[in-house]
């Protein structure tokens, strides 16, 4: 449960400070310099991958924690059994929203926009933790099996189940393969918004003209 709220605090964190970031830039026509320096998917690219050493610091800084707790037996040897998958969840996860956030921060013009956007984010983020209590009491709902295959909720889902049951390996593979092929398909998605988010001053663009854009080739 710790490790889940962990992770939606660090997105959350990271994300609303990406689009704060970019609407900043787009207002002092900053990102114009930027994008005449280098392009749009270089510009994408340094974005992702500052804010995932960002996150892979933070979580060096929580394990090296955990390791002193448990150590100290303030935190049993056994919350250790699935640390890596655990990791790799959490990685993923992380990764996966913050293109997500990449491609919100495009778009959106104002930081009440931001807000807007951020809270439909966050949303999908505490849907898990709303579950913790059902799944306690039965981690093999058919619920959490039908979560467990959807990107949006795959990292949150599969970390609780890895503390209240035994996965089987060939759950695991597949399910970090769903998401290795969704941040793939993120990536490529937030790209094509950002290359035209990133120049688009004024209104909001809508859900059919971003549409338009990822179909782009």
């Amino acid at each position: 449960f710790i490790l889940i709220m962990l992770l939606m605090m660090m997105i959350l964190y990271s994300g609303g400070m990406l689009i704060r970031s970019l609407i900043e830039e787009k207002s002092n026509r900053l990102i114009e310099v930027l994008v005449s320096s280098c392009t749009a998917d270089e510009l994408l690219t340094g974005k992702i991958l500052g804010l995932s050493a960002l996150g892979l610091f933070q979580i060096l800084i929580w394990a090296i924690l955990a390791v002193v707790l448990a150590g100290s037996s303030i935190i049993p040897a056994d919350a250790f059994k699935n640390v890596l998958p655990m990791l790799i969840y959490f990685i993923l996860g992380f990764i996966f929203y913050t293109s997500i956030f990449v491609g919100a921060g495009a778009i959106a013009t104002t930081e009440q926009e931001a807000q807007q956007l951020t809270s439909y984010i966050s949303l999908v983020l505490l849907f898990p933790i709303i579950l913790v209590f059902s799944a306690v009491q039965n981690s093999n709902s058919f619920l959490l099996q039908v979560l467990s295959y959807i990107p949006f909720t795959t990292p949150s889902i599969l970390i609780l189940r890895l503390n209240l049951q035994d996965i089987t390996l060939h759950e695991i593979l597949i399910t970090v393969l769903i998401m290795l092929v969704s941040i793939y398909i993120a990536i490529n998605a937030a790209a094509k918004i950002f290359r035209i988010g990133i120049l688009s001053y004024g209104k909001r663009p809508s859900l059919k003209e971003i549409i338009r854009w990822i179909r782009e080739k």
